[in-house]
């Protein structure tokens, strides 16, 4: 099994499950910040291996390939299914937790991605930033009396959360208005998968020209 990622994508989210659940896979990179995307290992234009041109792509063994950050993470969930981090198919649990991906796929990744678009006019990103505010204060309620997205069990919505609202020093993200948030965030920041999430994904920092990101302070 073979992950397509990207430095600091929200591809990472499926790196750090991987990592978690300790599932046997490999890493391809890709860079995403040239044109034409392209495997930073030789070059290869990404196109080539996911039509869609973006990241994550999963290569399975049976040579099939899975893309989209929500199905990839149900996926490999699935694979270790009492690993808790995904329900039970079926169950009511799991639907809170696809309702979880499904909001932040749709509402604060859309959101959080325009705001570093560089040929969005300013005008636009405060209604992109307004919008943000929103739904992080939605979210930041809901952290009130839990540690968690669905309670006080990590799963696949949390991942995905966590890589959203991003990491110092190359994802600017002010989190002082939201200290749920913030604690939230600072405790998947301490889980071993993370850790070794940096390790392996430091050294490939310096093989991307990584574009300068802006510091973001929705109000």
């Amino acid at each position: 099994m073979i992950l397509y990622t990207s430095p600091l994508a929200c591809s990472g989210a499926a790196h750090i499950v991987l990592l978690e659940l300790g599932i046997a896979h490999e890493i391809a990179y890709v860079d995403i910040y040239t044109q034409p995307h392209v495997l930073i290992s030789d070059g290869t234009q990404f196109v080539g291996v996911n039509p869609k041109n973006a990241v994550p792509a999963l290569m399975l063994d049976s040579g099939e390939l899975l893309t989209e950050i929500g199905v990839i993470l149900q996926y490999i969930c699935d694979l270790k299914p009492d690993s808790g981090l995904l329900p039970k198919a079926g169950s009511l649990a799991r639907y809170r937790v696809m309702e979880w991906l499904s909001y932040v796929g749709s509402d604060v990744h859309k959101t959080i991605g325009q705001l570093f678009h560089p040929h969005i006019p300013e005008a636009a990103k405060e209604i992109h930033r307004q919008n943000l505010s929103r739904r992080l204060t939605y979210i930041e309620q809901q952290l009130a009396c839990q540690s968690y997205l669905t309670g006080e069990t990590f799963t696949v919505a949390d991942a995905y959360l966590f890589v959203m609202i991003g990491w110092e020093p190359y994802f600017k993200f002010d989190l002082a208005p939201y200290p749920n948030l913030a604690r939230f965030h600072t405790r998947i920041a301490s889980r071993p998968s993370f850790s070794q999430f940096l390790q392996i994904t430091a050294p490939v920092l310096d093989c991307v020209k990584l574009p300068a990101f802006p510091n973001v302070k929705p109000r």
